[in-house]
């Protein structure tokens, strides 16, 4: 008890101390702005006094002055951005990371869950038109566009805030707690994120607004990991178990890993998202007739030339804990969990233990499987599929992969076992893959669960 709450009086005070979110100082100015006169430094210094006189429509329009004279002036910039902070009559920072913690009781929820409908629109316009200001700002920062007096990991600790805020929001909208979004295990020191919930099927119009929100999170949390990952203390349940060096290596590989997600959420159709985000239910979700076939490491595991597609449930990998060795995010191996003894993951009528091909990488050691670009798990080996695709070489493999998802596609939504498009021999031809491995029988029982 005593370390909980010395952790929360270190985050209070630290955004206490470092942006001091607290009437006229919000986003605390450099104060060190002198008077000249018509130029940014002087409109600037203008925006300021209003600013203090909680004049914050006038200063708005003298810092916006002051950025029409110098676009690279980053305290005219920092200025406006707060100044529109201000007008906001929804926002408090301090109260918005209260929001995120579960009220008491049997079936607590966050205040973000249980605020009316009105006051979440309203917090969410207000997140919304601050992060208007200063997403611009923080492009020019970051790409080495401005003068660098203010910077953006000056303020990285609030726009976390801002980010989380507006991600829960988001996925309010589709009944989804963010406190139930993300998880700690504590004996592997690592943070994930339930990605089923955020499938379009279950996200539907929102998908493309969350995995943006997401992605700016995580952009946020790995540009400054040890100022942001006091923020996640609050957002994500368990964290407070972590030590600071594992919540910030925890904060890193969580970062890649939703960024790499969002990526390809982003390039993908909306439908097709479910491929990518519908994690160990035990289904054939990309229709290459294998089943959970992929681990989530950034990797191909099959041999089809896509990456993270028809992932298996987290609980089945072991992450690297060795840091001096071994990069975060590598796999050290793959379990055949309880949950995984009757999932035939290739489709030749072997299951878990018995069929270690499906477990075992190609190459055991996690360095050396990232050194040879080989991410293939054994039974990758004895797939064929139906077009020359070349692993490893994208420049020979991009028109056949291209091919192979449309043909996927196909397959992925032929569901009616009453009205089959696509018998199994046209799998075989079309695809190949684990489609050569079924037999008539295993074929029909592919359909079951399917809607």
């Amino acid at each position: 008890m005593k370390q909980k709450f010395k952790t929360k009086l270190t985050l209070s005070a630290a955004l206490s101390a470092a942006l001091t979110f607290v009437g006229c100082n919000i986003f605390n100015p450099t104060e060190d702005v002198r008077v000249s006169s018509n130029d940014a430094e002087a409109l600037t210094y203008e925006g300021y006094m209003h600013f203090q006189k909680s004049e914050y429509s006038e200063a708005r329009e003298y810092f916006e002055k002051a950025i029409k004279a110098d676009s690279a002036y980053s305290e005219a910039w920092y200025g406006r951005a707060k100044a529109v902070l201000n007008m906001q009559p929804s926002l408090n920072l301090f109260q918005l990371i209260s929001y995120a913690k579960k009220e008491e009781g049997q079936n607590a929820v966050s205040k973000f869950m249980s605020m009316p409908e009105e006051e979440a629109k309203g917090i969410k316009s207000g997140v919304d038109s601050v992060l208007f200001y200063l997403d611009p700002f923080i492009q020019l920062d970051t790409t080495g566009r401005t003068d660098k007096r203010v910077q953006f990991g000056n303020f990285s600790n609030s726009y976390a805030i801002l980010q989380m805020t507006k991600l829960a929001l988001t996925v309010r909208t589709a009944s989804i707690d963010l406190q139930n979004l993300f998880s700690t295990d504590p004996n592997t020191g690592t943070m994930s994120v339930n990605w089923s919930d955020l499938s379009p099927s279950a996200l539907g119009e929102a998908t493309k607004e969350t995995f943006n929100a997401m992605a700016a999170m995580a952009e946020t949390l790995k540009s400054n990991p040890e100022a942001t990952t006091t923020i996640l203390r609050d957002y994500v349940p368990g964290s407070e178990m972590l030590s600071d060096t594992a919540l910030v290596l925890a904060t890193e590989v969580l970062a890649d890993q939703i960024i790499n997600v969002a990526k390809v959420v982003d390039d993908s159709d909306i439908d097709r998202g479910d491929v990518f985000l519908l994690f160990g239910n035990h289904m054939d979700d990309d229709g290459d007739g294998c089943i959970d076939e992929e681990v989530f490491d950034g990797a191909d595991n099959d041999g089809d030339g896509e990456v993270d597609e028809d992932v298996r449930a987290n609980n089945t990998m072991v992450p690297e804990i060795d840091f001096i060795h071994h990069s975060p995010g590598q796999i050290q191996k793959v379990l055949s969990t309880e949950d995984y003894q009757l999932v035939d993951i290739d489709g030749d009528g072997i299951m878990g233990e018995e069929d270690s091909k499906e477990y075992e990488f190609e190459i055991p050691g996690s360095n050396d499987r990232k050194a040879q670009d080989n991410h293939l798990f054994k039974f990758a080996n004895t797939l064929s599929w139906s077009a020359a695709f070349v692993y490893g070489n994208p420049e020979l493999s991009t028109d056949i992969q291209r091919q192979r998802i449309e043909l996927k596609e196909l397959i992925r939504k032929d569901k009616d076992i009453n009205n089959i498009q696509y018998p199994l021999a046209m799998r075989k031809a079309m695809i190949g893959g684990c489609w050569n491995n079924y037999d008539e029988a295993r074929f029909l029982q592919w359909f079951e669960g399917r809607k």
